[in-house]
């Protein structure tokens, strides 16, 4: 009867240690989904920031091209530097 009497107190002792250990993973839950939505939303943000990046480099890219191409070269020499083609006698070969 010892062992009965001894068993009761201590089952309320250990119910509450395992409510306690039910809290505190419930609590841990809910702080790793927090964590891990925090985590998603910097992602999505670091996605559409790159996104953008690569939108601005590609327009960049298509600016250089357009400002670098020989049509628009011949065309600024020819109107800003006064620079012309030479005409067959004034062109010297070196040999």
């Amino acid at each position: 009867m010892a062992e009965s009497g001894e068993f009761q107190w201590r089952w309320p002792l250990i119910m509450a240690l395992l409510w306690l250990l039910v809290m505190l993973s419930a609590i841990a839950v809910v702080d790793s989904t927090h964590k891990s939505r925090i985590k998603l939303n910097q992602l999505e943000l670091a996605k559409r920031m790159t996104n953008g990046y690569q939108v601005a480099w590609g327009q960049y890219l298509l600016e250089q091209s357009t400002l670098a191409s020989y049509s628009r070269v011949e065309t600024t020499a020819k109107k800003q530097l006064k620079m012309k083609a030479p005409a067959a006698n004034e062109l010297v070969i070196i040999k």
